[in-house]
């Protein structure tokens, strides 16, 4: 009988299983999420993403190359659903690299705690200087630690957003 793995253990061995599989392909692995509910199926997503953005055929072949790849590992003991997309516009930034990457853009970043007065903090993203986020809230530049980030996204400007549709 097989042991069960931890959400963790799994999402681990799977990303090791497939960075080379993405890294030829080109394409980054932005995000892994297992959700296993207690009596529900468990569902495996997957967000993709390449610099100019992802199409659904690549979406598709990955996604093909994947459900191979946990049918020959048995990683996931119980029934799944997998799911591959795009992480979309309001991407989360994972990796401190992403901080560099999207420095100039909108972000709505959540502490762990309350961090200067608030735990959710929306500004213009200003880059990171040694391990904190620097953004900037109105008039005030914020420097928020990494290991105090508990979630960050790309943020939408509506304003901004309908402007650019007229």
């Amino acid at each position: 009988m097989q042991e069960r793995r931890t959400t963790e253990e799994i999402i681990a061995r799977l990303e090791e299983l497939l960075q080379p599989v993405l890294f030829i392909e080109g394409l980054e692995l932005v995000e892994t999420v297992l959700a296993r509910p207690h009596r529900a199926r468990s569902t495996l997503r997957l967000f993709l993403d390449r610099k100019g953005g992802i199409t659904l055929e690549e979406i598709t072949r990955v996604s093909r190359m994947v459900s191979q790849l946990l049918d020959v590992h048995d990683l996931i003991p119980e029934s799944y659903t997998l799911e591959v997309s795009s992480p979309g516009l309001t991407r989360a930034l994972k990796k401190p690299e992403d901080y560099a990457r999207y420095a100039g853009r909108l972000v709505r970043i959540t502490t762990k705690t309350i961090w200067e007065g608030r735990q959710v903090h929306q500004g213009i993203l200003k880059g990171l200087e040694e391990d904190k986020v620097c953004i900037e809230v109105g008039e005030t530049l914020s420097r928020i630690p990494l290991a105090e980030i508990a979630r960050a996204r790309l943020d939408l400007d509506l304003k901004t957003e309908a402007k650019g549709a007229r």
